[in-house]
């Protein structure tokens, strides 16, 4: 059983399907990191750098391990939620949506929900100013 050599349209046909779908995966990616941004900074409102200062350093720690661990945790449902969303093109002329790398690294789910989620940003510089 050999590979099947493939025609240079197909090859042609099979990036820019694969090029719409790495483009689809990450604007699904960031209006998910967006909202749940926006969902977490409601949730527990703005960052009071004032009652930061009255926490010890074992505490603001604490506290940094939990915000990570969960934001860790988020970053695991979110990709498993985004895999579960079909791409309007899988299976045409044989392109698979689950093959894409794009699909199970949240990369820019990441970096999205950092840069948009106040209390989790303004919490990291606090840490990173105040206990290191």
């Amino acid at each position: 059983m050999g590979l099947q050599k493939q025609s240079v349209g197909n090859d042609v046909l099979m990036r820019s399907i694969k090029i719409l779908d790495i483009g689809y995966i990450t604007i699904v990616y960031i209006a998910f990191a967006i909202g749940c941004a926006k969902l977490v900074d409601q949730v527990f409102g703005a960052f009071d750098e004032k009652a930061e200062k009255k926490k010890s350093k074992v505490r603001l720690t604490l506290e940094m391990v939990l915000a990570v661990w969960a934001y860790g945790v988020l970053i695991y449902v979110v990709r498993n939620v985004v895999e579960l969303i079909p791409f309007p093109l899988h299976g045409y002329e044989g392109f698979d949506h689950f093959r894409v790398k794009e699909l199970k690294n949240a990369t820019v789910f990441t970096f999205t929900f950092l840069m948009f989620s106040n209390l989790l940003k303004n919490k990291v510089l606090f840490y990173y100013q105040h206990v290191f």
